[in-house]
């Protein structure tokens, strides 16, 4: 394993530290963006009562328990019916985990969970942050307060395999030394056809620290899956838009796109939202054989997270009654109301009339997107 000293601190990825947080936060009153995105949130306060809020934070879980605490309450009471948690009994507050989640939100997935942990008075995760979605200095300088570390996307093959290893040793660093949590998404971008599945190099990137067996290296991770199951999902029609052009060749992003996307999942209605943890894989994984191979270990392990994240996710009227209307049946109807059906419906509806697609082909790629889950 590396031996990390101060000159190692993997200053190309890492969150800031708290000194680096609250120089940042002094830059952050400055930015054009800073009251206009803030002021929803504390409609309350003007903008000088805002700056001195700011400017009173401490470091990062102090910013996430005064400021993103009541940022996602507030997001909840304004996009969605109801919120839940279950399984926050499975963790020990004193332990560090590494959180493998199916991935629907940018933002919602992993904001959620520091919500539930800030409410348990458990610490935060750090959070993995695409370098797609760095911007601007107030993107970058607010991820990295909020403890998002970067994920390096675009880079040929001997790059990426640098930048898979330095993710990997950093992860491991944030766990076993620094005793903190890190999320991170069960595979690259979010689910955008409904199908949760771990990908296998995820894994394998896991491995390539740490020391002692394959087996041992992940096992030493902690690793707990998480399932998040939205009514309504964020994006739905942008989701499906990418999806179906993806078919045609391959999908160049616009500019701006991945914000977008960002603003619209906090913004929409996503109806009921239920956040569950699952157990830790760690006895899970010590109990296979010792003389099981790497390839046998990444198809047990994988599995075992999507077992969990299929058995804790949540089904809803809405993924019932696309599955009836996807397949012209009524093998669900027990499962949802006609008021449930005439709202999806609409949804669906107001969603098509936003995108220049083929009205049937939009119409089984989005009923695809909830029925899916049901599969």
């Amino acid at each position: 394993m590396t031996n990390y000293t101060k000159e190692n601190t993997f200053d190309r990825i890492r969150c800031y530290n708290d000194s680096e947080a609250v120089d940042a936060l002094k830059r952050m009153v400055e930015y054009d963006e800073f009251y206009p995105v803030f002021k929803h949130v504390f409609p309350n306060l003007d903008q000088s009562a805002l700056t001195d809020l700011f400017l009173s934070i401490t470091g990062s879980y102090d910013f996430q328990k005064r400021v993103m605490n009541d940022a996602v309450k507030t997001v909840i009471k304004f996009s969605m019916d109801e919120f839940s948690c279950e399984g926050i009994k499975n963790l020990n507050k004193n332990e560090a985990y590494l959180y493998v989640a199916n991935h629907r939100d940018i933002v919602m997935d992993a904001a959620l969970l520091q919500h539930v942990l800030v409410t348990h008075d458990m610490n935060t995760t750090q959070i993995t942050f695409g370098d797609n979605l760095m911007s601007s200095d107030f993107i970058i300088d607010f991820g990295k307060i909020n403890k998002m570390f970067t994920v390096i996307r675009d880079s040929d093959r001997r790059e990426a395999l640098r930048n898979s290893q330095e993710l990997s040793e950093y992860m491991r660093y944030v766990i076993r030394s620094k005793n903190e949590s890190v999320w991170i998404a069960q595979r690259p971008g979010r689910t955008k056809d409904g199908l949760d599945e771990t990908q296998q190099g995820l894994l394998r990137m896991f491995s390539m620290s740490g020391e002692g067996s394959f087996k041992n290296r992940l096992k030493d991770l902690n690793i707990v899956p998480l399932a998040i199951s939205y009514e309504f999902e964020p994006c739905d029609y942008l989701k499906v838009y990418e999806l179906c052009e993806t078919k045609k060749g391959k999908y160049i992003k616009k500019k701006g796109e991945d914000f977008n996307s960002v603003v619209e999942g906090i913004r929409g209605c996503k109806g009921r939202t239920k956040l569950v943890m699952g157990t830790s894989l760690s006895p899970f994984i010590d109990a296979l054989p010792d003389d099981i191979d790497k390839k046998e270990i990444l198809k047990v392990v994988a599995g075992e997270i999507d077992r969990q994240i299929y058995s804790n996710y949540q089904l809803w009227p809405t993924n019932y009654i696309a599955y009836d209307m996807l397949n012209d049946g009524r093998q669900y109807t027990a499962k949802y109301t006609q008021e449930e059906k005439d709202r999806f419906v609409a949804h669906m509806n107001t969603s098509a009339a936003k995108l220049d697609l083929d009205a049937e082909e939009f119409k089984t790629a989005f009923l695809s997107l909830y029925a899916n889950p049901i599969k």
